[in-house]
């Protein structure tokens, strides 16, 4: 199953910039759609541009994709994925 950290990466970037920072917000600054972000922090996507998730890796200051999805062999609980 896949996990999308997401969710814990724009809370922590909020609290270190001392703002808030919403779905809307992080699209305008990244210059993507607030659908795309959407679906990356849902993982309701079907297909997703590489360049989607190298502007979210740039703009949360990412080393690695999996830092922002994460794969995890066997997990199948409700909370770390979205099925469509």
């Amino acid at each position: 199953m896949l996990r999308s950290h997401f969710e814990d990466l724009r809370r922590h970037k909020a609290y270190r910039e001392k703002r808030d920072l919403s779905i809307r917000t992080v699209a305008l600054e990244t210059g993507l759609s607030q659908g795309a972000v959407l679906r990356v922090k849902n993982l309701s996507m079907e297909r997703v541009y590489l360049s989607t998730l190298e502007t979210l890796c740039e703009y949360f200051g990412l080393k690695s994709l999996c830092e922002l999805i994460e794969y995890v062999p066997g997990d199948d609980s409700p909370k770390s994925s979205n099925k469509r």
